[in-house]
């Protein structure tokens, strides 16, 4: 039942992405609150003056804030991720459990983007197909191009 929770309707396993992390978001917030007690704005902003890499630090605080504004809620199958994902839509809109029960997947327009950062994700898809959504995430290839796993 969990295996199913967790697919999302593109074949991707939530837990296995970064914005499901929940220590890493923990993390993030204990760090800006700790940024803020030790009011290290005010620190940079001394030492900018002879080292121009803190200049930036107005930038750093802009990527911590997009950083945390990748945080999931929830899994897809309960409308986490992407608010107005086009693929959960067609999905539904088909009564499909997931786009393994598409005849179209290998070739779908709308896979096609996550498939540059996810390049097992019709690896994924047959196993699903073939093994069922409660029986397939041990068989996953690897989530991220990047990833070990």
């Amino acid at each position: 039942m969990a295996e199913k929770r967790l697919t999302s309707y593109c074949g991707l396993y939530c837990l296995d992405c970064v914005p499901s992390k929940k220590c890493l978001f923990e993390n993030l917030e204990k760090f800006e609150q700790q940024l803020e007690e030790v009011e290290l704005e005010k620190y940079v902003l001394l030492k900018s003056s002879s080292n121009s890499t803190f200049k930036k630090y107005p930038v750093f605080l802009e990527v911590l804030a997009e950083i945390k504004k990748l945080k999931c809620s929830a899994p897809c199958r309960e409308n986490g991720g992407i608010a107005d994902c086009k693929i959960r839509s067609c999905a539904i809109s088909k009564k499909y459990e997931g786009c393994w029960e598409c005849s179209e997947f290998k070739d779908c327009k709308l896979l096609f983007p996550i498939k540059k950062v996810h390049p097992l994700l019709n690896h994924n898809l047959k196993i699903i197909k073939n093994q069922g959504i409660d029986n397939w995430t041990a068989k996953r290839g690897k989530h991220y191009s990047w990833s070990k796993q």
